[in-house]
């Protein structure tokens, strides 16, 4: 395994949950710098994709781009990550010519990624559009997963038991202050 300067990761982290810290951590071990590109950064203009036509309902994309920096932020610090470790940006996926303009050069990185579906496959291609070397962590079937956050959305929508499937500590980070849209 190439250990590069630079990494980036690609997801929505509506919300953040424990799958997303198992392919975090992984990513960490193969660069120095570990970029999270949160996708879908303004919930109220989100592009349609046939691969995956859930993603651009309202309902899925609940978490504005600030509360979900504030998660991963929080939840990597509790875990030990140092500042100098990691960067989170908006990632527009839908303008990949705009989001490699704000990214160090493809020869200096790598896109870390996992594919469960078709989108994952149409993130890998969109990359490799704009010349970055791609690196496939993992494939696994949906059914593999450890967990996603629509089924974390749909416990809490239900009042079920939830909190073990987020990151100690970031529960309460979740949660709606004083009439605020999450």
């Amino acid at each position: 395994m190439i250990r590069r300067p630079y990494g980036l990761v690609l997801g929505r982290f509506q919300p953040l949950h424990v799958g997303h810290m198992e392919f975090l951590n992984a990513a960490k071990l193969r660069c120095e710098l570990l970029i999270i590109g949160v996708t879908n950064p303004d919930i109220r203009n989100i592009e349609f994709h046939a691969s995956d036509p859930k993603r651009s309902r309202d309902a899925n994309n609940p978490y504005s781009f600030f509360r979900r920096h504030q998660m991963i932020d929080r939840s990597l610090r509790l875990q030990g990550w140092r500042p100098e470790d990691f960067a989170i940006i908006p990632a527009e996926i839908a303008n990949t010519h705009a989001l490699a303009a704000l990214l160090p050069p493809p020869q200096h990185m790598v896109v870390l990624a996992t594919v469960y579906d078709e989108w994952g496959e149409e993130k890998i291609r969109r990359m490799r559009g704009h010349d970055f070397i791609v690196e496939v962590m993992w494939k696994r079937q949906m059914s593999e997963r450890v967990t996603s956050g629509t089924e974390i959305r749909r416990l809490m929508s239900e009042g079920g038991t939830w909190q073990h499937l987020v990151p100690p500590g970031i529960a309460e980070a979740m949660q709606p202050r004083d009439g605020e849209l999450i």
